[in-house]
Parts: structure tokens; C-alpha cells; sequence
């Protein structure tokens, strides 16, 4: 009877063990995680320089009216925070110098979360059905282009230019 005690204690002193164990890794990752994340977002608006300049947060109206106010057409990039394509086409193909020089020259830029604020109903408006969806608006905010799916950089820029192009020969 105490062999059986004694090796019952011993069982649960290991599993008591193993369960502090288990939860002091879990924090210990969490941790790191955050500091990474912290580390990514340092980094994320280090970059922001040398980027597509976005709105956030704002109505499409004040996107709209600024475009007017700067005669440029209106850039829509919508995305959400689970979105992989989208990080990659942030990451990747708006850092590219050429693009988001033209992108910041000829357009409004604005980023729409489809999840957060105002993103829900402006997808529903402009039928945003996959992401990331690119549209390319005149300043009456009517659709000139829209692409769904992710591009690479000269898709973007040839949307760009297909933009200017048909707004021009209205």
C-alpha cells in the first residue's frame, strides 16, 4: 500500500512538473513573439518611407476630395490583417522605387481593412468578393480598374497606366 502512495506521489509530483513546464514555455514564446512582431512593425513603418504613401481610417469622401484638391485619381488597396498575399504585395511589390513613385505621383492612396471601421461597407460597395483587390477610381468614385488577386510589380503598374489611360480618354 505506501509502494503504491509513494508511486502515485511520485506520478503526480512529474505531471505537477510537466504542467509548469509546459505553461512557463508557452509564456516564454509569447514573449518572443511579441518582440518579434515589435520588431516587424519597427520595421514596418521604417519602410512606410519608401512605400505607397496610404490613408487610413479616414472616409472615402476625404480620399476623394483630396483627389480632386490634387487632380490625381484614387488608389484603393483593400486587405485584411489575415491576408498573406497582401502582406507579401506590401512587403514585396509596393517597396519597388519605381512603382510607388508613380503610384504617389498620379494617385490618392488609400488602404481599406474589409474587417475594421468603414471596410466592411465599402467592400460590399465596390463588391470586393477575394483578396487582395486592387481598384483604381475617379474622383466621382466610380471604378476605372479593378483587379482581384495579388499581382507582381508590372500587373500593378500596368493598372496604373490602364487607369490614367481610360480616365484620360473620358
Amino acid at each position: 500500500m505506501y509502494n503504491n502512495l509513494f508511486n502515485m506521489s511520485k506520478a503526480i509530483y512529474f505531471l505537477f512538473i510537466f504542467v509548469v513546464l509546459l505553461f512557463s514555455c508557452k509564456s516564454g514564446s509569447t514573449v518572443a513573439k511579441k518582440s518579434a512582431k515589435d520588431h516587424r512593425n519597427s520595421e514596418k513603418r521604417h519602410r512606410m518611407d519608401k512605400n505607397i504613401k496610404f490613408y487610413y481610417g479616414i472616409s472615402l469622401t476625404d480620399v476623394i476630395d483630396r483627389a480632386k484638391i490634387e487632380n490625381k485619381l484614387v488608389f484603393i488597396d483593400f486587405v485584411a490583417d489575415w491576408c498573406a498575399p497582401c502582406k507579401l504585395m506590401e512587403e514585396d511589390i509596393y517597396t519597388y522605387k519605381p512603382l510607388y513613385e508613380q503610384i504617389n505621383r498620379d494617385f490618392i492612396s488609400y488602404r481599406v481593412d474589409i474587417e475594421k471601421e468603414n471596410g466592411p461597407n465599402l467592400s460590399y460597395l465596390y463588391d470586393v468578393k477575394k483578396l487582395p483587390t486592387l481598384l483604381f477610381l475617379d474622383t466621382q468614385g466610380e471604378i476605372i480598374v479593378k483587379k482581384e488577386g495579388s499581382l507582381g510589380i508590372t500587373g500593378v503598374i500596368e493598372l496604373a497606366n490602364k487607369a490614367i489611360e481610360i480616365n484620360n480618354s473620358k
